[in-house]
């Protein structure tokens, strides 16, 4: 990531969107109230729906260490993640960076832990989940960075340890449509039109060679299209990633390519230009125009800041179908100002970071998202991050990421049928 010097100018503008997003918050009422000064407050109706999206760290160096950590009584990072979720009890939950297992045993192991009442906390319930294979780990049989060397972490289809490393999960009070779920982990790079391939600056010949381009896949982990049924006739489409952190490569900028695509893929899927895709089980073209849909996930590129290609996200914030509810917190502006560093170089809004991050090199960023479709309505949003002072700022350790939380209004007479013995926050 890129390291910057603080400038005057830069100094004054983060600080006047500092005060701005404060004057933002308390005059838009589809923004949550502050309480405190200190977080958003969590209370809601029965006619809501909270989505959330956690990148909650639980990726372990080898497979099967996150199942043994999930076995212990208490662990400590574990159980700080664990009370996150319990605080802000979401109803859709995209969890990214949880490590897959094809028996699913970490999952059941995790869905127990969060349903279990402890240490005078409630425990929340979530009946419905769904997990999947991704591409981290699973070796491509090429030599994919040109080292020289062949199955090494980098030249899995996507950057790994293990098959199934930095995988993703979603947990749902809601009922899971299964049979009309998409998965877009097989879908090769070099089938998107116009796709952005990485170029050797000397030459500006393609990085890739055409052998490898025959078998990259353009996911570094998957595209998951999971509808959610709230009701039988409302229907609300998760559209899960995780592209790959835009750095870690060359002057190529391998990564930085790919991150682009994999964010354009849902641009593609959900704005009419998705016909050239076809999902895993062989069936073409995106989304329905008239389908209710949240994006959700950690997608490593800031709007303004960091090294992502292009602001690569805009591909998704300008889209005319999808609305940015811009979930803020105080411990992102506080945090911002006590570390310094790079933050301080930054054009960015802090109050909208969700990530805290090197503040010698990237400082801290906005790079996990909610995008709601335009024909929903928010009325709240906000970050879990407390400011110092708070009693559960000693959670946030737990992870370099912060959840994230968006809620959407539904229609009248919608009633949603939550697992019964859940409550709201």
């Amino acid at each position: 990531m890129t390291t910057t010097n603080p400038s005057a100018s830069s100094l004054l503008t983060r600080c006047l969107l500092t005060v701005l997003s404060f004057l933002v918050v308390s005059t838009y009422p589809s923004w949550p109230r502050l309480v405190g000064q200190n977080t958003p407050s969590l209370e809601r109706s029965e006619n809501t729906i909270r989505f959330a999206t956690f990148n909650c760290s639980l990726n372990r160096s080898r497979a099967g260490e996150l199942i043994a950590d999930l076995k212990q009584n208490e662990h400590p990072q574990i159980d700080k993640i664990v009370r996150i979720i319990r605080e802000v009890r979401p109803d859709v939950l995209l969890l990214n960076e949880f490590d897959y297992d094809e028996r699913h045993e970490a999952l059941q192991l995790f869905v127990e832990r969060l349903a279990r009442p402890t240490g005078g906390h409630a425990g929340i319930v979530y009946p419905y989940s769904f997990t999947a294979p991704v591409n981290t780990g699973v070796d491509s049989g090429r030599d994919l960075d040109g080292d020289g060397k062949q199955r090494t972490a980098n030249d899995a289809f996507g950057y790994g340890a293990f098959p199934g490393q930095y995988g993703m999960v979603v947990l749902s009070k809601f009922p899971i449509d299964t049979e009309a779920v998409r998965t877009f982990q097989k879908f090769l790079w070099r089938d998107m039109p116009n796709a952005l391939w990485p170029k050797l600056p000397e030459s500006g010949h393609d990085y890739y060679s055409e052998e490898i381009k025959e078998i990259f896949r353009l996911s570094s982990k998957s595209h998951w299209d999971v509808p959610i049924k709230v009701t039988d006739d409302h229907v609300i489409h998760v559209l899960c990633a995780h592209p790959t952190p835009p750095v870690f490569d060359g002057p190529e900028d391998r990564n930085g390519c790919r991150n682009h695509d994999e964010i354009r893929l849902w641009a593609d899927y959900v704005s009419g230009a998705g016909d050239y895709l076809i999902d895993d089980a062989g069936h073409r073209g995106g989304l329905a125009a008239t389908a209710r849909f949240v994006i959700m996930g950690d997608y490593n590129a800031d709007p303004v800041d960091g090294d992502s290609r292009g602001r690569a996200i805009h591909q998704l914030l300008d889209l005319d179908v999808i609305q940015n509810p811009q979930p803020r917190s105080a411990g992102g502006v506080e945090q911002a100002q006590l570390q310094g560093g790079a933050n301080l170089a930054q054009r960015g809004d802090p109050s909208l970071d969700t990530g805290d991050f090197n503040d010698s090199q990237s400082g801290n960023l906005r790079i996990d998202y909610i995008l709601p479709s335009k024909n929903q309505r928010v009325v709240g949003a906000g970050v879990f991050w407390p400011k110092s002072d708070d009693p559960l700022f000693e959670l946030v350790d737990a992870s370099d990421h912060r959840l994230v939380w968006v809620d959407l209004e539904l229609p009248p007479g919608t009633n949603p049928k939550r697992t019964p013995s859940d409550r709201l926050r």
